[in-house]
């Protein structure tokens, strides 16, 4: 009996544990071992536990004959225990005509769900806030190139949330009353909530590499005389001021952002490969 409780216990923790996972892809484990990712699992080992105490004093073997072995019989108990006790609290009943929520196991199952998606965004704020992925960058220079980078990382993604950081760079461009700072970091919270954090740090280190080479290629090519003292001068003062505590003070010139929309009303352009950003 022991074995049964245990494997059950098992069934009931991985199902609970798959769907926080499927839920918050971004941090799975920190939403499985936050208190209220904890008290999720414990509601579904505690219905897999009950719901096979419930099947072996019934007695039911679920058709199995008489000359199965008991290992048939508790692997049937277990898994009838285990996937139909999820089922169970899964349920939702409401009349026929209604159309709202129902009601049923399934309330208390949400009602943890929206107290995790609390704890999640309490924790995911105060982790963006207190990060400083997006050091040495610029929203002027850099937007456009951080948010080709992002979506590229993506498999798959809405041309509506990539029409959304499109209006939003806009409207930050035209803000007077905020920094370069403060507009790279609206934007990047945009970004965090469509890739990631993890997402974002790498795309980030990404265009901090190449400023960087770029910056050491340019500082060689005028000690070797390549290029113009002056030449370098006039160009440092068309580029853009970085943002305050910036690792880098000059930068290539700014190119459009594909977010934005054509002259010609097209939404998007076509996609390049990631070396083209």
């Amino acid at each position: 009996m022991i074995m049964e409780i245990a494997l059950a216990c098992l069934i009931g923790g991985l199902v609970g544990g798959a769907e926080l996972v499927s839920r918050y892809r971004d941090r799975p484990w920190a939403a499985i071992l936050s208190l209220a990712g904890l008290l999720y699992l414990f509601v579904n080992i505690i219905a897999a536990v009950v719901a096979l105490i419930i099947v072996t004093a019934a007695g039911w073997r679920f058709g199995l004959p008489a000359s199965m072995g008991e290992t048939a019989q508790m692997f049937a108990r277990v898994s009838t225990a285990g996937f139909g006790s999820a089922m169970a609290l899964r349920l939702s009943l409401a009349p026929a005509q209604a159309h709202g929520a129902g009601t049923g196991p399934v309330s208390l199952l949400n009602g943890i769900l929206r107290l995790a998606d609390q704890v999640m965004e309490r924790k995911g704020a105060l982790s963006r806030l207190s990060g400083n992925g997006l050091a040495g960058l610029s929203f002027e220079r850099d937007h456009a190139a951080l948010a080709e980078l992002c979506c590229h990382l993506l498999e798959q993604f809405d041309l509506g949330e990539a029409q959304r950081l499109g209006g939003l760079a806009a409207d930050l461009r035209q803000r007077t009353d905020l920094t370069d700072s403060d507009k790279l970091d609206c934007f990047g919270l945009e970004l965090v909530r469509l890739v990631g954090e993890r997402a974002l740090r790498q795309a980030a280190q990404h265009l901090r590499e190449r400023l960087e080479k770029e910056a050491v290629e340019r500082s060689a090519a005028q000690a070797a005389g390549q290029v113009p003292a002056a030449a370098v001068e006039d160009r440092l003062a068309a580029l853009p001021s970085t943002s305050e505590g910036s690792e880098f003070e000059t930068s290539p010139t700014e190119r459009p952002s594909r977010l934005r929309p054509s002259p010609n009303g097209a939404s998007r352009l076509e996609r390049k490969a990631l070396s083209d950003v």
